[in-house]
């Protein structure tokens, strides 16, 4: 495993850092904030989450905002333009400053109290992340059947490139050590929808242990994914990714 400074002792740290990338979510974001900060204030550990606004056009910002004046232990980022959803959870988890640091979707697809299903195991890994496929009845709402077929055809190849025995990279519910991060992180160059895939290959390039767990999962109609154009643009990253893996990129790169 990699070594690496972390910049604050344990006891200055939070024991938990939530990382949320939001692009135009005005209409659905207090559905993730309001679960989120009620979680969180049963807690009897230290906390902090962190919204990064990735270039949003609409009143993401002001919704943000408003809430945070409720909510302390929000801190919102803002940059512009848009970076992607991979170029908006890397500047989150790398300026948040948790033990460990959660990153989950905007539209809570899955629930930020799924968490307590990691908490048992963080002695087993660096990385943990969320898997709807381990159990059959970890999806509440389903998906379209194009994206459900989609999903799992894209999940084949990336088993068969990279990742052997990961039957979910892509569930946005996934759980590193701040160790993992500050090696990880600045490390990926991905920032679109592919960068879970790089994530997860470079944790297992430098040597983290990787724990995946089953959570529940609920389908958002209101996605804005394009499949067809998403699938050739995942594909392609496959190829990028499993190059940097033969030329030994991740392995031999140091976080400086």
């Amino acid at each position: 495993m990699r070594i690496v400074d972390i910049p604050a002792t344990l006891e200055q740290m939070p024991f938990l850092s939530v990382i949320i990338p939001a692009y135009n979510e005005e209409r659905r974001l207090l559905k993730t904030l309001n679960p989120v900060r009620e979680y969180l204030l049963r807690q009897d550990f230290d906390y902090e989450v962190v919204l990064v606004n990735d270039g949003s056009k609409d009143g993401t910002q002001r919704v943000a905002e408003e809430f945070a004046k409720t909510f302390p232990a929000l801190k919102v980022l803002t940059h512009s333009p848009n970076r992607g959803k991979g170029g908006a959870v890397k500047r989150g988890m790398l300026e948040s400053t948790g033990q460990w640091r959660l990153f989950m979707d905007a539209d809570n697809s899955t629930p930020l109290a799924e968490l307590d299903k990691f908490l048992p195991h963080l002695s087993e890994a660096d990385v943990l992340i969320g898997s709807r496929y381990l159990k059959k009845d970890s999806i509440k709402i389903k998906q379209p059947w194009k994206r459900r077929v989609g999903s799992r055809g894209f999940n084949f190849f990336v088993q068969q490139m990279l990742l052997p025995g990961i039957v979910d990279t892509q569930c946005g519910f996934k759980l590193f050590s701040a160790a993992a991060t500050e090696a990880i992180f600045p490390l990926q160059s991905l920032q679109r929808w592919s960068f879970d895939v790089e994530l997860l290959t470079i944790a297992n390039q430098l040597g983290f242990r990787i724990l995946e767990i089953p959570v529940d999962w609920y389908d958002d109609s209101s996605s804005r994914l394009n499949a067809t154009r998403t699938a050739t643009s995942l594909m392609r990253d496959l190829r990028k990714i499993r190059r940097k893996v033969k030329g030994k990129e991740y392995a031999q790169a140091r976080v400086k």
